[in-house]
């Protein structure tokens, strides 16, 4: 397997620079930073943890690392977008790694993101093959959504394109070819700093959710590519937040989907978006407030005849 090129640092800086931001995540954070421990080399790498204003012990689990790490702790929670974004601006290394408290990376990955990187100069963000704890592979790769089909969720975009490489999730699919995709989850992804100082940070007005399908959307218009390294595969545990705070996380997403369409229609179209996702975000907080397990609905979803175990290692990219 290929080791990370040190000599694709900017300046003295590590390679891969890993940005965390975490909200309450004590029971995954340790298990995220140990799979990293065994997966990148302490001379190759930084961690960058951006906490935003835990509750619970999450800080103390991070401060009590032997490895140690860059810690920014804010006293209030400042979102997602805005939190990654104080993440690149600590961050010294020329490709960084963007992830959630509650991924597991398996061995070699990293070095597998790194290396589609390295193999296609204009792929400014790679994301891995996801599976869940059973092995069972989740959807990581999509088209930037449509309104429809925001609108219409993606239960039924789902029965509609099942095992097609078109639409909002490519749900069906192996995950088994390194190639090009129209974006890709953000639980985990490795962007390329010269990307970056191209588009710009993330825009943080979007609290939680939409943050990544925005930034997406501006790399690919100033011509970079977004792949998918089958041989990166990453365990997602999956919703360590969304589940604390179902109504706040439905809300924060419903303003995420506002501020996506609003900002690529004329304004004319403003007040019947605000209109349609306020009665789209109303429906799903009854849902849930009657106990119908929307994360799950949206998540949890088994492929039919998709591989579940881990991909052979002739199939692996090195």
């Amino acid at each position: 397997m290929t080791g990370l090129d040190p000599t694709a640092t900017t300046g003295s800086g590590p390679t891969v620079s890993v940005i965390v931001v975490t909200w309450n995540s004590e029971e995954v954070i340790q298990g995220c930073i140990d799979s990293l421990l065994d997966t990148l080399d302490a001379r190759e790498w930084e961690l960058i943890v951006i906490d935003n204003a835990s509750t619970d012990g999450t800080l103390a689990v991070v401060r009590s690392l032997q490895r140690g790490a860059t810690v920014i702790a804010n006293a209030t929670n400042v979102g997602l977008a805005a939190a990654n974004n104080q993440g690149l601006d600590a961050a010294t290394g020329s490709l960084l790694l963007i992830c959630n408290p509650d991924v597991i990376f398996k061995p070699d990955s990293v070095t597998a993101l790194a290396a589609v990187m390295d193999r296609h100069p204009r792929a400014g963000w790679v994301v891995p093959r996801l599976v869940y704890e059973d092995g069972t592979l989740q959807t990581s790769a999509g088209d930037l959504p449509s309104l429809t089909e925001t609108l219409l969720g993606r239960q039924l975009s789902r029965r509609r394109q099942s095992g097609s490489c078109t639409g909002f999730w490519w749900d069906g699919w192996a995950h088994d070819e390194e190639r090009t995709i129209g974006r890709g989850h953000e639980s985990a992804y490795l962007v390329r700093r010269s990307a970056i100082d191209d588009v710009g940070p993330q825009d943080p007005r979007y609290v939680l959710d939409w943050e990544g399908l925005d930034w997406t959307d501006r790399f690919r218009r100033a011509g970079w590519e977004i792949w998918l390294a089958p041989g990166a595969e990453v365990v997602h545990l999956g919703g360590n937040s969304i589940r604390q705070v179902p109504f706040r996380s439905t809300v924060s997403a419903h303003r995420g989907m506002y501020l996506f369409f609003s900002s690529r229609r004329p304004p004319a179209w403003k007040p019947a978006l605000a209109v349609a996702f306020t009665l789209r975000a109303s429906v799903k907080l009854a849902l849930t407030a009657v106990g119908i397990p929307l994360y799950q609905r949206a998540y949890r979803n088994q492929q039919k005849g998709a591989p579940t175990q881990e991909m052979p290692r002739s199939r692996r990219i090195s």
